[in-house]
């Protein structure tokens, strides 16, 4: 089950809370800094709301913040407060810290178990201009040529609201080469390897 879909999850979309404008670009920090703990990441995401860091990410609050910014537009967006704020925070927690982490560590793996499926192929993780311009996770060459990228999301990413998944359709077309969605489980399982090996053997 996932820690961050329901109402809440709606809310916070329709919010704009969790929008990287709005707080912090969490997969920077974690690609920069390397925190090796939840708590090493809710305290990263602290330090960068109120000091300055060579890497130059801003966060615009803590996690707490955040939370209490979710618990607040309850009555904004619906007129009543139906979650508390420490449920509120705790979303807000599973959504940068904990999902944060654990798409980090999938990326890892994914680039390891792709290189052992495609041979004659190099697979490596997209720079930070890829990631942010085109939302590309991963980048897949042949000849030394860049055949297509990868975002590595969870199965849950089809869920969401169609402007999150039509931005990151439009960035992907403004690359164009293929960009293919590789998706896990609960389980950190892939539920479509096989299909977009397939597909990258094939272009």
């Amino acid at each position: 089950m996932s820690l961050t879909g329901g109402k809440l999850n709606k809310l916070n979309g329709d919010a704009g809370i969790s929008a990287p404008e709005n707080s912090v670009p969490v997969m920077k920090l974690i690609r920069y800094h390397k925190p090796q703990s939840k708590d090493e990441l809710v305290a990263l995401i602290k330090s960068h709301h109120k000091n300055k860091c060579e890497c130059g990410i801003i966060s615009k609050g803590t996690i707490e913040d955040f939370g209490n910014n979710l618990y607040k537009a309850q009555m904004e967006f619906w007129g009543e407060y139906e979650f508390s704020l420490e449920e509120c925070i705790q979303w807000e927690y599973d959504l940068f810290v904990t999902n944060s982490l654990r798409g980090n560590t999938i990326e890892c793996m994914t680039v390891s178990k792709l290189k052992d499926n495609l041979e004659n192929f190099v697979v490596e993780k997209a720079s930070q201009f890829y990631d942010e311009e085109y939302r590309i996770d991963l980048i897949v060459k042949k000849n030394n040529e860049e055949i297509c990228g990868i975002q590595v999301k969870p199965a849950t990413f089809d869920l969401m609201r169609n402007g999150v998944i039509n931005r990151n359709v439009s960035s992907n077309e403004k690359w164009g080469k293929p960009v293919f969605y590789l998706k896990y489980n609960d389980n950190n399982e892939f539920i479509n390897f096989d299909e977009i090996i397939n597909s990258i053997k094939n272009i």
